[in-house]
């Protein structure tokens, strides 16, 4: 639920989105049998056998997969981008262990129910994968060692991400994730459906364009400092998408700051609270944790951050919209065309005077 921070006296405003029924738990009825999913959406011609490089070497797929588990966030939201159901996905710690509205929404679509989860922050779910019997695990979008990367290929041939873990860009783990499907074309397509759809949508908002913009997570404990999210980092990219630039204080603090878990996951800096005012931006994004949300915004911390002065700084959930920002994938992009696009750009139009 994004808000808006203002630097006049405290004064909060705050803005609603509606979110809060999707994101709750379902039901439904009508439960499409998971094996019938992948077949009612047949391989493309010619799409297999195929091999998939990736950071660890490269796999080889024989023939079209029947039974598709997938680990780390997005790949399970292309798969059912592309009309297949996982039978077996990864609950997000992001979210408390919940399933992302929008990966809840497709399954929907598709008449059937949520596959059986597992959670990956106690290790490897080597247990839940091998009762699920796959023969293909897409982990596109996850993090794990490469002796873990032996023992999920002993279970079922693996793709891992190409570049960085659990940093990869929305297009590339959707063209990934449809060509490991033999759906590389229907990939390409949800692509350039998408696109179609952010060039539609930020285009409405002329004044959003050329904006400079920071996406930051901050803490409610004292002392704590801003995590920001330098320009390769998925959050940005995503922004980049919408027309934003990164903002050119970027530079220093990527120079200045400290390197926060560099082995793992979006490229993120530490940077001290006390010095909040050199977060120089058009647009401050601010992700917080719900329980923390409130202490945020009393504490005074982000009053420094020049962009409250002029309204200008998007308070928005780690569970929610910063999750649709780290794990991107078409329906997340979607999703944020939705609840953030329109703050940022009310966020733009007072950055640039506008009340």
């Amino acid at each position: 639920m994004p808000e808006e921070v203002t630097g006049r006296a405290g004064r909060l405003r705050r803005r609603s989105f509606l979110v809060g029924a999707a994101a709750l738990p379902f039901l439904l009825t009508g439960c499409l049998d998971k094996s019938s999913a992948l077949q009612a959406s047949p391989a493309e011609s010619g799409a297999f056998p195929v091999e998939i490089p990736h950071v660890f070497g490269m796999t080889r797929i024989s023939s079209a997969p029947k039974r598709v588990a997938v680990l780390g966030s997005s790949s399970a939201d292309v798969c059912a981008g592309l009309g297949i159901l996982p039978v077996g996905y990864s609950l997000a710690p992001e979210r408390g262990q919940g399933t992302a509205p929008w990966l809840t929404d497709a399954v929907g679509k598709m008449n059937a129910i949520l596959p059986p989860a597992y959670v990956e922050d106690q290790g490897l779910p080597t247990t839940e994968l091998t009762a699920a019997r796959p023969d293909l695990i897409l982990a596109v979008n996850a993090k794990f060692t490469r002796d873990e990367y032996h023992k999920l290929s002993g279970i079922a041939p693996t793709v891992a991400w190409p570049a960085r873990p659990a940093d990869t860009d929305w297009r590339t783990l959707t063209r990934v994730v449809g060509k490991s499907l033999g759906r590389a074309q229907a990939a390409e397509d949800l692509v350039n459906r998408v696109d179609s759809e952010i060039v539609a949508a930020a285009g409405a908002y002329t004044g959003l364009q050329g904006s400079s913009v920071l996406c930051i997570g901050a803490r409610s404990a004292p002392g704590s400092g801003f995590e920001v999210y330098l320009e390769d980092s998925n959050p940005m990219r995503v922004l980049k998408d919408f027309g934003l630039k990164p903002a050119d204080s970027l530079v220093n603090i990527v120079a200045q700051g400290k390197p926060a878990d560099p082995g793992f996951g979006p490229k993120v800096v530490l940077w001290d609270s006390a010095r909040a005012a050199e977060l120089r931006a058009d647009i401050v994004v601010v992700a917080v944790q719900p329980g923390e949300r409130l202490d945020i915004l009393n504490n005074g911390v982000l009053g420094s951050i020049p962009a409250a002065r002029r309204e200008s700084i998007v308070v928005i959930g780690a569970d929610t919209d910063m999750y649709a920002l780290t794990a991107a994938s078409p329906a997340s992009v979607e999703w944020t065309l939705k609840t953030l696009l329109p703050e940022l750009a009310r966020s733009a139009y007072r950055a640039k005077g506008g009340k």
